[in-house]
């Protein structure tokens, strides 16, 4: 399955900020999405993805995400592609 696609998939499912709850257009996510997807081929460890995905929306939405959260879909996104 395309990289892309699938944290696409996770993130949109996880609407970390709500927008898309708030009927925001669907590719609402786009410029983070594929942010976590470069993050992806300089990454060893799901430890290491969960603060790439907490840095990507902070430099996005200056939003610091939960720890907890981001390693949640980390490991979601880390499960599906390998």
């Amino acid at each position: 399955m395309d990289k892309y696609i699938t944290v696409k998939e996770v993130i949109d499912e996880w609407d970390p900020i709500g927008l898309l709850s708030m009927g925001c257009p669907d590719d609402e996510y786009d410029p983070e999405i594929k942010d976590i997807e470069q993050l992806l081929s300089n990454i060893e460890s799901v430890d290491e993805f969960a603060d790439g995905i907490q840095k990507v929306f902070i430099k996005w939405f200056q939003e610091e995400l939960k720890i907890e959260k981001c390693y949640k879909t980390a490991v979601k996104i880390w499960n599906k592609l390998t």
